[in-house]
């Protein structure tokens, strides 16, 4: 398929064919499959650019971090609690 839409056509059009009664033969199950698969990496990769995007923001000091970052310094500070044997709640 050459892009998302065409994808989308073809799913929508082997779901109109299986919802009027007919059955899909096994080349269009096998297509259906891929085509499923095709989109949810689509999907998974929008969702991914999305979140990419995001940032925390620290109420107290306007500084932004992104999640990936603000859970490496939580991680960082929990391993040096844990070092310490400080309580952890």
């Amino acid at each position: 398929m050459s892009n998302i839409n065409d994808t989308l056509k073809r799913i929508n059009e082997l779901a109109a064919k299986k919802k009027s009664g007919q059955e899909l033969t096994s080349e269009e199950l096998a297509e259906k499959k891929e085509l499923y698969k095709i989109y949810l990496e689509f999907i998974k990769g929008q969702i991914t650019d999305t979140l990419d995007r995001v940032e925390f923001v620290d109420p107290d000091t306007g500084e932004r971090t992104a999640p990936k970052r603000a859970l490496e310094n939580l991680a960082k500070e929990a391993d040096k609690d844990i070092k310490e044997h400080k309580d952890i709640h």
